[in-house]
């Protein structure tokens, strides 16, 4: 499943992912590298864990670094359908994107995920809530993601992210990617566009994950 989505791992399930991004915004050329992971504690409960670096070799003002670890639970669960509950810290603006909030703060979200076949394809479907509180400034958001296995082993995924701030200027993002997935790793390659009000961002990616 995609990461940060309201699904839970099953006990001692493990899933990683490494990502890199080039990125460009207001003229500066960046890179963004991403480490992710989820643990299953019980069945139950799944903890997760992220870390983030960005840096712009031509503006090194913009570098920074964040991290989140969160726990999530779920509350509802009917057969394709799972409901959960995610809670916890955060802590640096690379979390968050341009617009994101630098102090330590706290992060609750829900959402609402789907996995079945759709028109005989392997296909799942989610949407979430979140809200980020920091000292000073706060965050909410709203995510959605559609995958869909379009031929055997090619997936084409689509999310979408909507942020509003307390302080800080909204942002809209939309990321498109085809992911690969190999007996031994997903591999996946994407575009993302963000518009911030004030800044457009765009980004190409990598990314590698495995579910152990």
């Amino acid at each position: 499943m995609a990461a940060a989505a309201p699904w839970v791992q099953d006990e001692a399930g493990f899933y990683t992912q490494l990502s890199f991004a080039r990125e460009t915004v207001d003229g500066f050329d960046g890179q963004r590298t991403k480490l992710y992971g989820e643990y299953g504690l019980n069945g139950e409960w799944t903890a997760t864990a992220s870390i983030e670096r960005v840096e712009y070799p031509d503006g090194s003002d913009f570098n920074t670094t964040g991290w989140r670890a969160t726990l999530r639970r779920p509350l509802l669960r009917y057969k394709s359908i799972q409901w959960s509950l995610e809670g916890g810290a955060l802590q640096g603006a690379a979390i968050g994107g341009r617009n994101g909030c630098d102090a330590l703060g706290g992060e609750l979200r829900t959402g609402l995920g789907w996995s079945a076949n759709w028109r005989g394809r392997a296909a799942y479907m989610f949407g979430e809530i979140a809200t980020r509180q920091h000292e000073g400034c706060r965050r909410e958001r709203f995510e959605y993601g559609f995958g869909v296995e379009t031929r055997e082993r090619i997936w084409s995924i689509t999310q979408i992210w909507l942020e509003r701030g307390q302080r800080n200027a909204p942002s809209d993002k939309f990321q498109s990617e085809i992911l690969w997935r190999t007996d031994l790793i997903d591999v996946s390659l994407g575009y993302r566009k963000e518009n911030g009000g004030r800044f457009e961002e765009e980004a190409v990616f990598m990314a590698f994950a495995r579910q152990y």
